[in-house]
């Protein structure tokens, strides 16, 4: 399939998607109905766990999921970004976390604050786009300063307006930083950026006397629904690998040979048709972990689900993704920590350090995604809630111990040679270290 011919296929693929979820959405229930859940979601804090399925109902939901991504589509289309696996993977992450904690509206100043940036440091904003499309994983900041604080609402807009431009404003340049901090080991960078500055608004607003109170808000009511679309999501794309290539499995073996580490655009890389099977194969391990561990899918779940199928173009795959999630479930099976709606996150999302096992092998992976498990309630505790993206906070710290010390130890993966998966090579002192990009 051509270059033009690809375009205008996928274009009027995923508009007619588009089209028919919207479709779907007056089908299912009135348009009072919709608009009224619609404004439980507007309205709540949004902090974690804030289940957007149980504030407003499946269909205000897949609303507010098609509103957000399609604003974000809109200001990509503006700032004229081409495609690749980074934006597939925002993409798809927005779309996760609209279902719990990102809305139509609480990203704005946070945006606004990273265009400040760039126009300050006279750069492009288009060259911090996918820091301007993760920021919104802070969002929550700006809903709960209006509507959980208990300010006036006047105070709260005016407090959520000014602390989302600023954190905007500072992420950018220390989300570049934070890179060297795990050097390129956690996928999910911006959010152990988004974690720090979480943790320091958590400890002003505590020092004033505003203690953030979480709950866990959740609904399992759709879990058939969302299993069932995931399902379909996941052979869809399948399929569409299939049209760009009929033999596509015959090579899909060659995207285990990235470790995934930052920045791994498997579009580019490995090309589109085992990309989309990629994709298609991660959602359908997805369903395998959740069918065989007695998940309940709730808004969070299927974020996290989403966020796998997203970062699967973007450096997860099943050989460095399976050695992570292992070592969580090891974890809780093993030690005192209990099957919770963090820990059962914590599972999905501990993908975020797959590159660890894509570097430096299958027992690493176990180890680091058995650690992982361990600190994502403290990360939480931390940065209060205002973090939506918790386990790249807590990945971060994971990461930026191993690291270093894999790096001393172990031979870094060459991705031209044969690698043993599962005995790597000690390292020796003439070992070069490999760079890393930034996210």
């Amino acid at each position: 399939m051509d270059t033009i011919k690809r375009k205008k296929f996928y274009t009027t693929f995923f508009i007619s998607f588009y089209v028919f979820l919207f479709g779907l959405l007056f089908f299912l229930e009135p348009i009072d109905e919709i608009l009224a859940g619609y404004k439980n979601i507007f309205t709540s804090s949004s902090i974690l766990l804030t289940d957007y399925l149980l504030i407003g109902g499946i269909s205000a939901t897949i609303f507010n999921l098609l509103t957000t991504t399609g604003l974000n589509i809109l200001i990509l289309k503006w700032m004229k970004v081409e495609f690749s696996g980074g934006i597939f993977a925002c993409l798809l992450t927005i779309a996760g976390f609209s279902l719990f904690g990102k809305n139509l509206y609480n990203a704005l100043p946070i945006y606004l604050g990273v265009f400040l940036y760039a126009k300050a440091s006279k750069t492009s904003l288009k060259s911090h786009v996918l820091v301007f499309l993760l920021s919104s994983g802070i969002s929550p900041i700006t809903s709960y300063l209006i509507f959980g604080a208990g300010f006036s609402l006047g105070v709260g807009i005016l407090l959520g307006i000014l602390i989302g431009v600023f954190i905007g404003f500072v992420l950018p340049a220390f989300n570049a930083f934070s890179m060297k901090f795990h050097q390129g080991y956690n996928l999910y960078n911006t959010g152990f950026s988004m974690g720090v500055l979480s943790m320091m608004v958590t400890g002003v607003l505590a020092s004033f006397g505003r203690d953030v109170i979480r709950n866990d808000l959740l609904s399992t009511r759709y879990h058939d629904v969302l299993l069932i679309a995931t399902l379909v999501i996941s052979l869809l794309f399948i399929l569409l690998a299939l049209i760009e290539n009929r033999s596509v499995f015959n090579h899909y073996s060659i995207i285990f040979k990235k470790s995934g580490r930052l920045l791994t655009d498997f579009f580019s890389e490995v090309g589109i048709d085992v990309t989309l099977l990629n994709i298609g194969i991660m959602g359908l391990l997805s369903i395998v972990v959740v069918l065989i561990l007695g998940i309940n899918i709730n808004g969070p779940v299927m974020g996290a689900i989403l966020t796998i199928l997203g970062f699967s173009a973007f450096g997860k795959h099943p050989l460095n993704s399976f050695p992570v999630i292992l070592g969580a479930i090891l974890a809780i099976e093993f030690t005192s920590i209990e099957w919770t709606a963090g820990s059962v996150l914590a599972v999905l999302f501990v993908t975020g350090i797959a590159p660890i096992a894509g570097q430096y092998g299958f027992f690493v992976g176990i180890v680091v995604g058995f650690v992982h498990v361990m600190i994502t309630p403290l990360a939480l505790s931390f940065q209060g809630g205002f973090d939506l993206y918790n386990n790249g906070f807590a990945a971060g710290f994971v990461a930026a111990v191993f690291a270093p010390v894999l790096a001393r130890f172990l031979k870094p993966r060459d991705e031209s040679e044969k690698w043993n998966y599962f005995l790597p090579f000690l390292r020796n002192e003439k070992t070069k270290e490999n760079g890393s990009g930034q996210v």
